[in-house]
């Protein structure tokens, strides 16, 4: 009878299925490894450079998009239907990792843009020129008398000197004078002053306004100065004003044909001998441009001043300004344009990104980072005719144009509805641009729009804009890092005074 025998009895048998057991094992092992590290350390990568490349693809088809609106407008091509692939999906990366999917869709409400302006009738409104006045004779005398209001304007009296003295009370002064290299000297030593309004439309002109006697009343100094080259100096010796103090305005403007003020010409204007003296003054000098440029208002101590209560202060400011001698009948008004495209990436390793055509922008943002303007809007500043000018195109996004998921592509088709262009010019006559443009960007990217806004500095102000919440906001949040989803707007003053407005209205549907 034949004997039953253990592998541990055939010990050659036994050490083969010992080796093939931990053999099977490293091996499974070895696969387990090189998919873990495939899954760990490589296939990240290879969904990153693919969810990459896509949002680099959605960025490019976006700004086609933009582009294909911007040149369409450009040759009033109303009707013209244009299609743009919006691929929704990352490319896959076999075997395991799927495409990231995308969706596409209008921004909703009240995302857009609003233009505010107001536009004027300017006319030529010349003072009754050679109007006498109880005290002075041809622009020149002595004033003695108490309680007058005395006035004199006066025309192309060029290389002319105009000497005016008070030593009366109770008076007051307002002067219109229009000529170039004239001298304006005015000695007012009596008190209780009402006020004082000179108007110089000129250029190389000079006032002198010494200062003196006793005031109860709060007078007040206001000077315009319109043309190049212009001084003014003021001495307040022997002046004493009660405590509301007295107050001098000094207004450099600058003109050209009407146009007010005109680039920086008031640079050349200035400010001559301070005379030391007096009590109780505020003294202000602005000089104006139509450059966006500005700074102060600085304040220090009046020259020789003894304290607070003497003080002078500069400053620099840009906007529009009415001219001499002119009147305005004004229309204020206000346009809306209509939201933008949207199209979320939802990547599964890079964060989820949004690609937008906000307000003619193309703006990209990754979930919890700031946005960033890939291509800005179509807006060019430039000068002409010594203007500082801007083009601004405006697109407006009307229709139900849905939403799409997936990853496949979506086929965007714009029909240009209608193209309008209008054209402002600041105080220039009938129909003048008399405020300035003020561009209220309402958006879910408004570090975007407010940097884009700083860096044009041609056409903006140094500090971009302002940023309004429409609601409250917790922090950490704030109005230019707000919760995602949640729109600001952004309000920005277009300094320019030559400004062409396009409109383009188009209609989308996805197909």
């Amino acid at each position: 009878m034949a004997r039953f025998r253990t592998i541990r009895q055939r010990r050659h048998r036994a050490r083969k299925g010992q080796v093939a057991a931990v053999a099977t094992i490293l091996g499974l092992l070895l696969v387990v490894t090189f998919l873990a590290n495939f899954l760990t350390d490589v296939l990240p990568g290879e969904v990153e450079g693919a969810e990459l490349t896509h949002v680099l693809a959605v960025e490019s088809q976006v700004e086609r998009l933009q582009a294909i609106l911007v040149a369409e407008a450009s040759h009033r091509a109303t009707g013209a239907e244009l299609s743009t692939p919006i691929t929704l999906g990352s490319a896959a990366v076999p075997p395991f990792g799927p495409a990231s999917a995308g969706s596409l869709s209008l921004e909703a409400n009240p995302i857009g843009t609003q233009t505010s302006y107001t536009v004027s009738n300017v006319f030529a409104a010349p003072p009754n020129w050679n109007n006498g006045s109880s005290c002075f004779s041809g622009g020149s005398g002595h004033c003695s008398g108490n309680g007058n209001i005395d006035t004199w304007n006066t025309t192309n009296q060029n290389h002319s000197t105009f000497t005016l003295t008070v030593t009366g009370n109770h008076n007051s002064l307002g002067y219109n004078i229009s000529g170039s290299n004239d001298t304006i000297n005015i000695d007012w030593t009596g008190g209780d002053t009402g006020f004082v309004a000179f108007i110089i439309n000129g250029s190389y002109d000079t006032v002198n306004y010494n200062k003196g006697g006793s005031d109860t009343t709060t007078p007040t100094a206001n000077f315009e100065f319109f043309g190049e080259h212009d001084t003014f100096t003021f001495s307040p010796s022997g002046s004493h004003s009660a405590k509301g103090g007295m107050f001098v305005n000094v207004d450099f403007i600058g003109n050209l044909n009407q146009l007010c003020p005109s680039g920086n010409d008031s640079q050349t204007d200035k400010v001559g001998t301070l005379g030391t003296g007096g009590s109780n003054l505020l003294m202000t000098v602005t000089w104006w441009n139509a450059l966006s440029y500005f700074s102060g208002p600085k304040a220090q101590t009046y020259p020789g001043g003894s304290g607070n209560n003497e003080t002078i202060e500069w400053s620099n400011q840009s906007a529009p300004h009415g001219c001499a001698f002119t009147k305005t009948y004004s229309s204020h008004y206000q346009t809306s344009y209509a939201s933008g495209l949207q199209v979320q990436l939802y990547n599964r390793v890079l964060p989820i990104t949004s690609v937008a055509f906000d307000q003619g922008a193309v703006i990209e943002q990754q979930l919890g980072g700031s946005p960033i303007m890939v291509e800005p809007p179509p807006f060019t500043f430039s000068q002409a005719y010594g203007k500082p000018t801007a083009q601004l195109t405006l697109v407006s996004l009307v229709g139900n144009v849905g939403s799409e998921v997936g990853i496949g592509t979506a086929d965007i088709v714009a029909t240009i509805l209608g193209v309008h262009t209008a054209t402002l010019v600041s105080n220039t006559g009938l129909g003048s641009l008399t405020s300035l443009v003020y561009l209220n960007i309402t958006t879910q990217y408004p570090a975007a729009w407010m940097n884009y806004f700083i860096a044009q500095s041609n056409g903006f102000p140094p500090w971009g804009g302002v940023c309004t919440p429409l609601t409250p906001i917790a922090a950490p949040y704030t109005c230019l890092n707000p919760p995602p989803g949640v729109a600001v707007t952004v309000s920005a003053p277009l300094f320019a005074q030559l400004v062409t407005i396009t409109t383009v209205v188009v209609s989308l549907s996805i197909e």
